[in-house]
């Protein structure tokens, strides 16, 4: 059992039983509380800092739990037995008064995650800045609501942004591209999606089109596929479009490294001359 994980990347409102066994180095099996074990984590890992507005490493606090008890005014002063909450806190190592909190709810013998601060938006939207070269800046905020939304359990969603940012990268490269007796947009729009990708397929980065019925994937995903099931193959959609996305990048900068030599040695020829 991953409790970084559970911690850090599980989507809000998340459920697990909180009664787990878990096997030590020597095989044994033992019963532990899933809330005590995030309590307890002390694991240090990289994460986004919003405050810093950089990596960082972050290091945890030990878990906080609310009051058992509570006096509420409200019901006559009378002392009300409160449901276990944990909150978890992780400190920046350059400046520990920059937290990220992680918040959990006890209910039923169910831990639920019920809290996430700053938000998944919050800590992606930077690591996308590196797309900015081949993307603009409404699919950059799309590339990070669809991580925002798979955060919350939202997987249907999220296929759709990334359906979205599909689309625009394909139109994208339609305009962009020098294209021999080239048909206009509106009808580049009409075309089939198939055809469309036959259309630029000489412009785009070969693991887009070695994986372009990715599209057919998201589709289905938005129109017909369970919540469930749209979760079970999200990392695989995830992993195919930051790939495209890191191999377009890659194509872009060896591009600019071209111009950018060709211009260096115009004008060494124009001073030798």
């Amino acid at each position: 059992m991953d409790i970084k994980k559970i911690i850090t990347d599980s989507p809000l409102y998340s459920k697990w039983n909180n009664k787990v066994e878990l096997e030590d180095e020597n095989g044994i099996l033992s019963d532990y509380d899933l809330d005590y074990l995030i309590s307890s984590y002390n694991g240090r890992f990289d994460h986004y800092c919003t405050e810093c507005e950089s990596q960082r490493i972050f290091a945890p606090d030990k878990g906080l739990y609310d009051s058992a008890y509570n006096v509420n005014p409200h019901f006559g002063g009378k002392t009300i037995k409160n449901k276990p909450s944990l909150f978890k806190t992780f400190r920046c190592s350059a400046n520990p008064e920059h937290q990220i909190l992680f918040g959990f709810y006890l209910e039923n013998d169910q831990l639920v995650k019920v809290a996430e601060y700053p938000s998944k938006y919050d800590t992606v939207i930077d690591k996308f800045n590196k797309y900015k070269k081949i993307l603009d800046n409404v699919q950059l905020k799309e590339l990070a609501k669809a991580s925002q939304l798979e955060s919350y359990g939202y997987a249907i969603a999220s296929f759709l942004y990334y359906r979205r940012i599909f689309e625009g990268i394909i139109l994208k490269n339609f305009n962009e591209s020098e294209i021999q007796e080239k048909i206009s947009e509106e009808e580049f729009r009409k075309l089939r999606m198939e055809d469309k990708l036959s259309y630029v397929k000489e412009f785009l980065p070969n693991y887009f089109n070695d994986n372009a019925h990715i599209y057919s994937t998201l589709s289905k995903g938005v129109h017909e596929l369970e919540e469930a099931e749209c979760q079970e193959y999200l990392p695989i959609v995830q992993a195919i479009i930051f790939f495209s996305l890191d191999e377009a990048v890659d194509k872009r900068n060896q591009e600019l490294r071209k111009l950018e030599f060709a211009k260096k040695l115009n004008d060494i020829n124009s001073k030798i001359k």
